[in-house]
């Protein structure tokens, strides 16, 4: 069965396979406390995350084994 994530984009909720994110970036907005996190798939889509960042990236480090 397809792992799925769910996170809010400036367009609205979307649904991103995991097995299709191939790279994924946090990143600081106008250096303030703004953050986004940038989430690119193998059709070379890119996804721009705005809400729930930190709960995200701590999903994706787990499931693709990052260890700092």
């Amino acid at each position: 069965m397809t792992k799925w994530i769910r996170a809010m984009t400036d367009i609205g909720m979307t649904r991103i396979r995991m097995d299709a994110i191939c790279a994924y970036q946090s990143i600081d907005n106008d250096g303030g406390d703004s953050k986004s996190l940038l989430i690119y798939t193998s059709d070379n889509t890119l996804f721009e995350i705005i809400e729930n960042i930190d709960e995200l990236v701590g999903v994706l480090d787990s499931a693709f084994e990052f260890h700092n």
